[in-house]
C-alpha cells in the first residue's frame, strides 16, 4: 500500500511538472506573439498562472482519489456527491465563472492593454490593471472603477491605431459661409506647416465645410487624422484656437445680430376720457 501510494505521488508530481513545461512554453509563445510591453508580459503570466493552478487542482484531486481507492474505499458514491457539490456551487458562482471566462477572452483577444483609454457604459477611462475576474479603470476624474469582466459587454478602444481630431467653430447665420471656409482653410494650411504640431499628425487637418446649419448658428468642421491617446485632444484644442482668431481677424461674428425695435404703444382707453375731462 505505501509503494501504490508512493507511486500514485511520484506519477502526479510527474504529470504535474510535464503540464508546467507546457503551460511554460505556452507563456513564451503568448509573449513572442505579443511583442514587446507590460501588457503582453502581464498577459502571458495571468494566463500561466491561471493555468498551473487549473492543473494543479485537477491533477492534485485525481492523485487524491486514487489514493483512497488504495485504503479501499468506495470512491462512486464520493464522486457522485463530488459531482452535485460541484453543479451546486457552480450554480451559486456561476457570476463568478462568468467573470473568469470573460476575463480569460479579454487576455487572450487583446482586446485592450494596461494604459490605454477605453470606454465602457459610455464612460472612457484608463485601464490601470486587467486581472481574470476584473479590470481596473480610472476616470477622468481620477477615480477608480472596479468593473467585472463579465459586465463589460462592449468596449470602445480609443488608444489602437489613430484618432481623429474633430474642431467645431460656429460662426452667426448672416455672416458669409465662404469667406469663413477660406480663412479656416488658410488657418488650417499654417497649422499644418508649423514645425511644431507636425510630427502630431498622420495626415494634415482639413476643412470638411459646413457640418450644420441653424437659425442661431452655421457649425464649421476641421478635422484631422492623429496618433491614438492624448494629441487627438491637444491637436483639436489648438485648431479650435486658430480657428476663432481666424475668423475674429477676418471680422466674422459667432453671434447673431439681433435687432430691437421700439414700437409706439396704442393709446388706452382712458386716455381720450382724460382729454374729454
Amino acid at each position: 500500500m505505501g509503494v501504490q501510494l508512493a507511486l500514485t505521488a511520484i506519477v502526479a508530481f510527474l504529470f504535474l511538472r510535464l503540464l508546467f513545461l507546457l503551460i511554460a512554453r505556452t507563456e513564451r509563445f503568448v509573449r513572442r506573439a505579443g511583442g514587446v510591453g507590460t501588457f503582453h508580459e502581464q498577459r502571458a503570466r495571468t494566463l500561466g498562472g491561471v493555468l498551473r493552478s487549473a492543473c494543479t487542482a485537477i491533477v492534485a484531486g485525481a492523485a487524491f482519489i486514487h489514493g483512497l481507492e488504495i485504503f479501499g474505499w468506495n470512491v462512486g458514491p464520493l464522486l457522485a456527491g463530488a459531482g452535485v457539490l460541484g453543479v451546486a456551487i457552480g450554480f451559486g458562482a456561476q457570476t463568478l465563472v462568468r467573470d473568469v471566462i470573460a476575463g480569460m477572452f479579454i487576455l487572450a483577444e487583446n482586446q485592450f492593454s494596461v494604459g490605454e483609454v477605453i470606454e465602457v457604459a459610455g464612460a472612457p477611462a484608463t485601464v490601470e490593471e486587467i486581472s481574470v475576474r476584473s479590470t481596473t479603470l480610472r476616470d477622468g476624474q481620477g477615480f477608480v472603477h472596479f468593473v467585472p469582466n463579465g459586465e463589460i459587454r462592449t468596449v470602445v478602444n480609443r488608444s489602437r491605431g489613430w484618432n481623429r481630431a474633430m474642431a467645431d467653430v460656429v460662426i452667426a447665420p448672416d455672416e458669409d459661409a465662404e469667406l469663413a471656409l477660406e480663412r479656416c482653410r488658410a488657418a488650417a494650411a499654417r497649422f499644418n506647416a508649423d514645425p511644431k504640431w507636425r510630427d502630431l499628425l498622420l495626415d494634415p487637418a482639413e476643412v470638411w465645410g459646413i457640418e450644420s446649419l441653424g437659425p442661431d448658428a452655421v457649425r464649421l468642421r476641421v478635422a484631422a487624422r492623429t496618433r491614438p491617446g492624448a494629441d487627438a485632444a491637444t491637436v483639436a484644442r489648438e485648431l479650435r484656437v486658430r480657428m476663432h482668431r481666424a475668423l475674429r481677424d477676418a471680422g466674422i461674428r459667432s453671434d447673431p445680430r439681433w435687432e430691437l425695435r421700439a414700437t409706439e404703444a396704442p393709446p388706452t382707453a382712458q386716455e381720450p376720457e382724460r382729454e374729454r375731462a
